[in-house]
């Protein structure tokens, strides 16, 4: 599908690394739509937007919006505009819209049900944990999963929504051609294929500069109805999600954790201001209104066929990890035979074995 001309000439736009966005306004206040800038285009411009985004501008519009659509068509990389039928109409609302999203993969007008699950990037088992296992199951009840696709949080999100078979949206600190972090190209692939969409206000070949991050994050939350915060230090830059999340009357919710853990603080300070607290999907899905049948809990079923000393041993168990040697004197057995029962259980699938001798329940 052809774009629009008003899309490609804000494209133009997007696509002047020096261009800023004050730089930006003064252009539109200066001329009515993207598409009468590039007409106007002249030496008037350098007032506007200063001599090396002017540079840019210039070379930019010498090569051609014909070969500006030719590249994002080989890259399959699509233009969505403010106004344009595929827009996500939860962002019209929020303070500082794009002009402009560069996206692949499918974009949809509505998103009745969506949740930005974020976090740290330096996320502990737990937080890796229930940001899987919650995305997952809000994906399993139709809600898209939104997040950043970082290291950490953001991809355990990812990876869990796209495990309940549902919709996730990666929304990028980079241009859609330049993922970051690389290891993530493969998930973001994935997204894709599976119905997703990468979608990023940058254009196309962006680097990941550190600046654009806290700006995009303004996106993240605002393609949501709520945002879930899995772990984060108390100057995390996660922190300005949830900022604009509040500024853009989002709901807020907080996942608890361990209250000496460095990366509980942000979460905790949040539940402690009024944040919704979250321990599962199925306490957003009732906060929100949204029903809770479609992504049960887990079932407590507990293992059969468990011999006395094998039952004594998971009874002492729970699902956080416990060592072999506290096991072993509060059951009174010896090393040989805790190591045996441990491997026999294992193989079962009813305990699990950690390093650093440490050993807990298999989830049921």
């Amino acid at each position: 599908m052809a774009e629009s001309r008003e899309n490609l000439c804000r494209a133009w736009l997007s696509c002047a690394e020096s261009l800023t966005w004050k730089a930006r306004e003064r252009v539109f206040a200066a001329f009515p739509d993207a598409g009468a800038a590039f007409e106007g285009f002249s030496d008037d411009f350098l007032a506007l937007v200063g001599e090396k985004a002017y540079r840019e501008l210039s070379a930019l519009r010498q090569k051609g919006l014909d070969k500006l659509a030719l590249a994002l068509t080989r890259a399959d990389v699509r233009l969505c505009g403010r106004g344009d039928g595929d827009f996500p109409e939860l962002l019209t609302s929020i303070p500082d819209p794009p002009d402009l999203l560069f996206y692949k993969g499918l974009m949809r007008r509505e998103e009745p049900r969506a949740i930005a699950v974020v976090g740290s990037r330096r996320e502990t088992r737990y937080g890796r944990e229930q940001a899987f296992g919650i995305a997952r199951d809000l994906a399993r009840a139709g809600v898209t999963v939104v997040s950043g696709l970082a290291r950490g949080i953001d991809t355990a999100a990812h990876r869990g929504a796209l495990e309940g078979h549902g919709r996730t949206v990666a929304v990028l600190g980079s241009g859609i051609k330049n993922v970051y972090p690389e290891e993530n190209r493969p998930l973001a692939e994935q997204i894709i294929r599976e119905g997703g969409a990468l979608v990023s206000e940058f254009h196309p070949t962006a680097e990941p500069l550190a600046f654009r991050f806290p700006f995009r994050n303004r996106l993240v939350s605002g393609l949501c109805q709520g945002v879930l915060l899995i772990e984060a230090r108390e100057k995390s830059g996660t922190l300005i999600t949830v900022g604009h999340a509040l500024a853009q009357g989002r709901e807020v919710f907080a996942l608890p954790g361990q209250v000496d853990a460095p990366c509980s603080a942000a979460p905790h300070r949040l539940l402690r201001e009024g944040a919704r607290l979250v321990t599962s999907a199925a306490d957003v899905l009732e906060d929100m209104g949204w029903g809770t049948q479609e992504a049960p809990r887990p079932p407590a079923t507990e293992p059969a066929d468990l011999t006395l000393e094998q039952r004594r041993l998971y009874d002492a168990l729970c699902d956080e990890p416990k060592s072999l040697d506290l096991l072993m004197e509060e059951l009174g057995m010896s090393a040989a035979r805790a190591s045996v029962l441990v491997t026999q259980m294992e193989l079962m699938g009813c305990v699990e074995a950690l390093p650093g001798r440490m050993v807990r329940r298999a989830a049921q």
